[in-house]
């Protein structure tokens, strides 16, 4: 320009400046293939004390269409109030939302954002510190293929007061709802009888001080290194919960981990069966097991409990918060690992873990289900390949959004708290992930057998057998020394075959079988195993009636 010299170094530096800015521009605002979140806030800073009243178009032109940011909302376009979320993760720069859709009175109104039921609550969540931006999203889609609800959610680009700010995910809130965690609706005035017994969601998690919404327990039978805990209310919340339902939820937890905890917790009528619905904790201990969860098993917990009309047992779950899995973080000496098992560490110095899992391991019968599920879902949803293509195509799926949300956000190659490990490239970070991932199921599926807490003296030497009395199902728990096929019979008392099942298994070590007894008649039997000539073991069992 005339009149003005530049010198070489500000010229340069100029010049790079203008290419960034250009580059950036080339990038952002260009139309999409992911659906996009537009925020405006009116110049209104988003705080994470209270949610402040906002305007949001949800843009979602269908498969194969592209998105712009300058058209009209298809999902909706309207009010909303939102709010910064998240505890550790408020530190990052790239924040995630929580989001309430409001009417024009200010009223809370519902809509059906991407595909998903209509509701109110929503959570923009994003990724960061965890720069594939997939361990979150695995987690919900392997937890989705084990039953029961988690929370659904649609990959999006999100643009806040003109800014785009990167990838997010739009994920569905944790809350009571025929379209989420389908319990009862527990009214304030529903205060004795069944009605007072759900339906309630409550979790184990970080406290915040000088709190008030939680409640303690302080179980009168107690587990060597467990703990007094506290469980935060969820639903209802802790200004809208009556107080006899407060004392309600709260013994009925007391009264669960007294059970857990007592010499006869194994009882099928008084024991945790009485309290707590084992399915639903196995599926729970599967992901948090896989994942070598850093928070698992204390914070970020969900439990809830339906009307006892509708069953009335305890169930673990939701899902929620994983982007520090899956070898992603460096702050203790154990989350790394993919080789240990981590319902096991919740002594003190691992940081205040519920040992509930711990204990359930401990009777044969969970133990049981929980290896066998196992077993199952790595034949389809938790194979290997499975999981790889499913990252793979989520890859393939973001496209070109990633270049776009690591232009905006340019961490690739840099340390962001809490990684362990830091990819010089996006393919890196995928990379480390897959390993990472492989290397944990290849050691859950050899050491499946051997859970902790079961005598591996004991195991060499005899069958475990449960349960016993049994009525529809039978699990058989032994030591192979050689490979060959096995045999399994069941003699009744006069010597007469009841039943004969052959078998070859994978590999020697550790077995478990079960076998599925519903024709036999009652009465107790000799059950045999043997491998060839020799005899593995015998066991008397008590088949009850129907």
């Amino acid at each position: 320009m005339p009149g003005i010299n530049f010198n070489q170094e500000r010229f340069i530096a100029l010049l790079f400046s203008l290419i960034i800015t250009i580059k950036l521009n080339s990038q952002i605002g260009i139309p999409s293939q992911l659906p996009l979140i537009v925020i405006e806030t009116g110049g209104e800073s988003i705080s994470a004390d209270s949610r402040i009243t906002a305007w949001l178009k949800v843009i979602n032109n269908g498969p194969g269409a592209l998105n712009s940011k300058f058209q009209n909302g298809t999902d909706y376009d309207g009010r909303m109030g939102i709010k910064i979320r998240g505890q550790s993760s408020q530190m990052f720069p790239k924040k995630s939302y929580s989001l309430e859709l409001r009417a024009r009175s200010g009223a809370d109104t519902t809509a059906s954002l991407l595909g998903m039921p209509g509701e109110e609550d929503w959570v923009l969540y994003a990724p960061y510190s965890d720069k594939t931006m997939l361990r979150n999203a695995l987690t919900f889609h392997l937890g989705s293929r084990l039953g029961g609800w988690q929370s659904r959610n649609r990959w999006c680009e999100v643009y806040l007061n003109g800014d785009y700010i990167g990838i997010y995910q739009l994920m569905e809130s944790i809350k009571r709802d025929s379209n989420r965690v389908d319990i009862s609706k527990l009214k304030p005035d529903e205060l004795s009888g069944d009605d007072l017994t759900g339906g309630y969601i409550f979790k184990a998690d970080k406290i915040d001080f000088g709190s008030s919404d939680f409640f303690q327990i302080f179980p009168s039978t107690h587990y060597h290194n467990s703990d007094n805990y506290r469980f935060t209310y969820v639903y209802p919340e802790y200004d809208e919960i009556g107080e006899a339902q407060k004392s309600y939820i709260k013994k009925f937890v007391t009264d669960a981990e007294n059970s857990l905890n007592g010499s006869s917790f194994s009882d099928p009528s008084s024991g945790f069966r009485k309290f707590m619905d084992v399915n639903s904790f196995v599926d729970f201990q599967i992901i948090q097991e896989l994942v070598n969860n850093v928070d698992g098993y204390r914070f970020s917990t969900f439990f809830y409990k339906d009307k006892d009309s509708k069953g009335g047992k305890l169930h673990a779950g939701p899902l929620w918060d994983f982007d520090l899995c899956y070898g992603n973080e460096d702050y203790t000496d154990l989350n790394l690992d993919t080789d240990i098992w981590l319902y096991s560490k919740f002594e003190d110095k691992y940081g205040g873990r519920m040992h509930w899992w711990a204990r359930l391991m401990e009777d044969l019968g969970y133990r049981g289900v929980f290896v066998s599920h196992w077993k199952e879902i790595r034949k389809a949803a938790f194979s290997t390949d499975s999981i790889m293509n499913y990252l793979d195509g989520t890859i393939e799926y973001l496209g070109d959004a990633i270049n776009r949300n690591f232009t905006r956000w340019p961490i690739i190659g840099k340390y962001v708290w809490p990684n362990y490990f830091v990819g010089e490239t996006y393919e890196e970070e995928v990379g480390y992930l897959k390993e990472w991932i492989t290397a944990r199921l290849n050691w859950m599926d050899a050491n499946i057998m051997l859970a902790e807490n079961v005598s591996e003296n004991y195991a060499k030497n005899e069958i475990l057998v449960f349960p016993n009395p049994v009525r529809d199902q039978i699990n058989l728990y032994f030591y192979l020394s050689f490979s060959g096929e096995i045999r399994i019979e069941l003699f009744d008392l006069m010597g007469r075959k009841a039943l004969i099942k052959e078998d070859i298994p994978e590999y020697t070590g550790y077995q478990y079988l079960s076998i599925d007894i519903n024709n036999l008649a009652s009465g107790y039997y000799i059950l045999q195993v043997s491998q060839g000539k020799r005899q593995i073991g015998r066991r008397n069992i008590l088949v009850t009636g129907k």
